[in-house]
């Protein structure tokens, strides 16, 4: 089920709108439904990838990003955090979005924003900055997913997480078969290069979604 509840009580963690010394949504007027908070069940999908005229960023939870590639196939695009916007298109192509976990995102109307005056065009600037931000860190994010071997790139992939979730210890929310189509193999090479990692003692398997990195 997908629900929005208006007026959040404060701006998410990583909103871009932070850094203009903004901290709660009554620098934006949240009375006229500028912004809000969408509820995400899990495996719920985003109603065509999610509205294209307003920003979201993901407050809680944990979101899939797919794409049709050329032969018509899904794939995995990206996998979204807490404080990360929503990017509604990869390579200019519509997306599906799925909530991995129950999941609460951000939902503001930028033609709705009405701050003092003289600061909607440094609103503006920012959420736009932060999309494009986003829409590139995914692009390249994918190219270091499937560049060398399979161990590599699930090494890259859990230091990649580990950053994201500032932890020594990843919780793998997303599936094995996720895991294989972000990194462009199969499940099974998944599973062998995770033996192959905790063999080497690069990393330690504490549960089946939980993985501590030895160097980190």
């Amino acid at each position: 089920m997908i629900s929005l509840r208006q007026d959040p009580p404060q701006l998410c963690g990583g909103c871009p709108l932070r850094r203009l010394d903004m901290d709660t949504v009554t620098d934006l007027q949240p009375e006229n439904g500028a912004i809000g908070v969408m509820h995400v069940d899990r495996g719920q999908v985003l109603p065509n990838g999610g509205p294209l005229d307003r920003f979201l960023m993901l407050r809680a939870g944990a979101l899939k990003v797919e794409y049709l590639n050329p032969e018509g196939r899904p794939e995995v695009a990206a996998f979204l955090l807490p404080g990360e916007p929503v990017v509604t298109a990869f390579a200019d192509e519509p997306v599906a979005i799925t909530a991995l976990q129950e999941s609460w995102i951000c939902d503001l109307d930028p033609e709705r924003v009405h701050c003092a005056p003289d600061r909607s065009g440094e609103v503006l600037h920012a959420l736009t900055h932060a999309i494009g931000a986003q829409a590139a860190q995914d692009q390249r994010r994918l190219i270091l997913a499937r560049s060398g071997e399979v161990a590599e790139r699930l090494m890259w992939f859990l230091r990649d997480l580990s950053a994201r979730q500032q932890s020594a210890t990843v919780t793998l929310v997303m599936t094995r078969s996720d895991i294989a189509h972000y990194l462009e193999t199969t499940a099974e090479s998944v599973s062998r290069a995770f033996t192959d990692l905790v063999a080497q003692g690069a990393i330690v398997r504490e549960r089946p979604r939980r993985i501590r990195l030895a160097s980190a």
